[in-house]
């Protein structure tokens, strides 16, 4: 019998990839779908089954077949935040995460989408998972998050939580936001350009989840680059990689009238290290930003 993977979130940028990614290592995956219109070009091996993550069903019972679970379920957070869309953001993530909670049993295993928002603004400080929530509203919702999740211990579940750097891959993520800007010349770093930017390629993203998988680890663990860099320094190697002039420094209180309360997020430094992946033996394909960078632009 193969091993299967039950992937909630999977018709998102980061779930599309992870489809491919477990299919070529011989798994089946189980898919949650709520709209059907959303899945094309389903490949063999791959399972979908209807339901809302938000709501419990019959989807439920499914968990139960599968080694691994990945809930990837989360509302874009890339949106002006109204107080309507603050709440959705937050139900999105905590309700399918209760959801999930609820069907694991014994010996299963969950892994849970987090994001290195939960250290807020850190400035210099050099950030591991030993280092305290910030107080930014996404710093609440990655504690409570990674709380809810962890409910999943007390079943007899082993958990592993990743918080997400930026995520740079081919055909979405953060790339598809500032690209367009880049590419019309009018790149630029934002505000002072100081602050320290994690990021992870989406193949290193996928291999961390595998590897922590088969190591059987459980807990909290950065899933990032080694290499974070400075908003300036990134901003001067898109500008170099693409041929386009970055003389457009965006001024916060420009992002603040674009983006609201989200504009915090955008303007904070989290200087995030994966010390816990590093100290297992982890080895990143895509270490260097300039080379992931240039690895996602390409057909």
């Amino acid at each position: 019998m193969g091993k299967k993977v039950f992937l909630l979130g999977g018709t998102g940028f980061i779930g599309k990839y992870l489809i491919p990614f477990f299919l070529n290592k011989g798994w089946e995956v189980i898919l949650l779908v709520r709209n059907p219109a959303k899945i094309k070009d389903l490949k063999a091996g791959v399972e979908v089954v209807l339901g809302d993550a938000l709501k419990g069903g019959n989807w439920q019972e499914k968990i139960s077949e599968a080694n691994l679970v990945i809930n990837l379920v989360g509302e874009t957070i890339f949106k002006r935040w109204s107080p309507e869309y603050k709440k959705r953001i937050w139900d999105s993530r905590i309700l399918s995460t209760e959801r999930v909670v609820e069907g694991l049993s014994k010996g299963a295993v969950l892994f849970n989408a987090s994001a290195v928002g939960y250290y807020g603004d850190g400035g210099d400080a050099e950030l591991t998972e030993e280092s305290p929530k910030g107080n930014l509203y996404v710093s609440d919702l990655c504690e409570a998050w990674e709380m809810t999740a962890l409910k999943g211990e007390a079943k007899g579940a082993r958990v592993i939580i990743g918080r997400f750097g930026i995520v740079l891959g081919k055909g979405g993520g953060m790339l598809s936001v500032i690209l367009p800007f880049f590419k019309a010349g009018l790149g630029g770093r934002l505000g002072s350009g100081k602050q320290w930017f994690p990021w992870i390629h989406l193949e290193d993203l996928a291999r961390a989840i595998d590897f922590l998988y088969e190591r059987e680890e459980g807990g909290i663990f950065n899933i990032t680059s080694p290499q974070p860099l400075r908003n300036e320094e990134m901003t001067k190697i898109i500008g170099k990689v693409l041929k386009r002039p970055t003389f457009f420094p965006v001024p916060k209180f420009a992002l603040k009238l674009l983006y609201g309360e989200l504009a915090d997020v955008i303007m904070a430094s989290a200087r995030v290290v994966p010390k816990k992946l590093l100290d297992l033996g982890f080895t990143f394909k895509y270490p260097n930003f300039e080379e992931a960078f240039r690895v996602s632009l390409s057909p």
